[in-house]
């Protein structure tokens, strides 16, 4: 009797058994299938807003951000947003409507890290494998120059540049042969000269002064001294930056009333100025044209204990904020659009100098440029920046604006460079002091 009792119960133990392990391979195999489904499902679409610190055109946003980012994520939009007096960064802070993403310059940065609106890349970049290595490593120590614990506050999309412009029927006016890349701010200087006077009655001006603050860039000068927090503008570094700008002015015939005034439009569009020194102006060059500018490019002017450097460097910035709900995907933004089959196509229309180290990049920049056909543009990659000087402060721009108004004392020689240093640098520490009480 009792074995009939066992025989029943082993038989139902293994036809329970063989049930299970027959439903567990089709569970397995289930979930292996809504797994595989999953995988296959496109990601929710998510916008992101980016708020751009100055007006970018429609075309540049196609294909620099719009077309990279549909072909890697199309499930990511982009809501743009231009900066504004009334409507920027500082009152989106204010109201509690901070956007996911901005695009700020270099200047900018210590204010987006101040205002807590620059977000800490290194978990994304980390988690997305993104590689550093493949930016230009100048940028990068200038990004981490502002990270005092190893932060990453931001990704360039594309690169600022200096250049030496200049007007080819000017110097054919004057009989004077073109600049020539690799040239000094002496031997610039010189020739400045020799295309200054007269000529129809109209007074042509052969160099731009610029401001003071962008001819001592190369040299890369902190504003203040890192142990007292106070201006620091009286060594010998600036004092060299000061006798350049006091030579460039100090041609004959070389200024106006208005201390130099407008001197990017009296180039591009007057054209009454034959050598500019400034920074990337590729994208006004096709309206100059048009308006009849004869137009090429040089080095910029270089310092002799400088040699082939122009300036310190900067970009176009990318910054995610701590406040956006889609950090990842913003960071996927930034990744789309410095891939390299996008900053190729990019680098190829002209619209932005790669970040990138890519070789293949910058040697085909401009390449399908209409404007920059048969233009020296190879010239800005034959120098390079310098990395950002070692102190920069949230004080420099207020420090910046006392030596561009001081510098224009120099017209005229209203005051030597001694007494304009001094005064500058007792006017930078008043305004910080105001700045600092409010």
């Amino acid at each position: 009797m009792r074995n009939k009792k066992i025989m029943p119960a082993i038989a139902l133990a293994v036809t329970v058994a063989a049930t299970s392990a027959c439903g567990a391979g089709g569970g397995d195999q289930k979930r292996e299938q809504g797994e595989a489904a999953k995988k296959e499902a496109p990601p929710e679409p998510v916008t992101i807003t980016l708020l751009a610190g100055w007006k970018i055109t429609d075309e540049d946003y196609e294909e620099v951000f719009f077309k990279p980012l549909a072909a890697k994520y199309p499930h990511i939009k982009l809501n743009v947003i231009t900066s504004t007096t009334t409507n920027n960064i500082t009152t989106m802070v204010a109201a509690g409507e901070v956007p996911d993403m901005l695009i700020m310059g270099t200047g900018n940065m210590q204010q987006m890290i101040d205002l807590n609106t620059a977000l800490d890349l290194n978990e994304q970049i980390k988690q997305q494998k993104f590689d550093l290595n493949r930016l230009d490593p100048i940028i990068v120590q200038t990004i981490k120059a502002f990270g005092k614990k190893g932060e990453i506050f931001a990704l360039p999309y594309g690169m600022n540049y200096d250049a030496l412009y200049y007007n080819k029927a000017l110097f054919d006016r004057f009989g004077v042969a073109y600049p020539a890349d690799g040239m000094t701010w002496e031997a610039v200087i010189d020739l400045g000269k020799k295309v200054t006077g007269i000529e129809g009655g109209v007074q042509y001006r052969g160099l731009g002064s610029s401001n003071m603050v962008r001819i001592a860039s190369p040299l890369a000068l902190n504003r203040f001294d890192p142990a007292t927090g106070k201006a620091k503008i009286n060594t010998e570094e600036w004092k060299r930056a000061y006798q350049v700008y006091q030579s460039i002015v100090s041609i004959p015939g070389n200024t106006n009333d208005k201390k130099g005034g407008d001197e990017l439009n009296a180039f591009l569009y007057d054209k009454t100025i034959a050598m500019y020194p400034f920074i990337g102006l590729f994208h006004r060059m096709a309206d100059a044209a048009k308006g009849g500018l004869d137009w090429d490019l040089a080095t910029y002017p270089q310092f002799t204990e400088k040699p082939g450097k122009y300036g310190e460097a900067d970009a176009y910035y990318l910054f995610v904020t701590p406040q956006s709900k889609h950090q990842k995907e913003a960071f996927q933004v930034i990744s789309a659009i410095l891939s390299d089959d996008a900053q190729l196509s990019s680098s190829k229309q002209g619209r932005i100098v790669s970040p990138l180290i890519n070789k293949e990049i910058r040697d085909k920049f401009g390449t399908e440029s209409e404007v920059l056909k048969g233009k020296n543009v190879q010239a800005i990659f034959k120098h390079r920046p310098v990395p950002i000087h070692n102190n920069p402060t949230k004080f420099d721009a207020t420090a910046d604006a006392q030596l561009n108004s001081g510098a224009l004392q120099l017209f005229g020689n209203t005051k030597d460079i001694n007494t304009i240093i001094r005064e500058t640098e007792e006017k930078t520490n008043q305004k910080v002091e105001e700045l600092g009480t409010k």
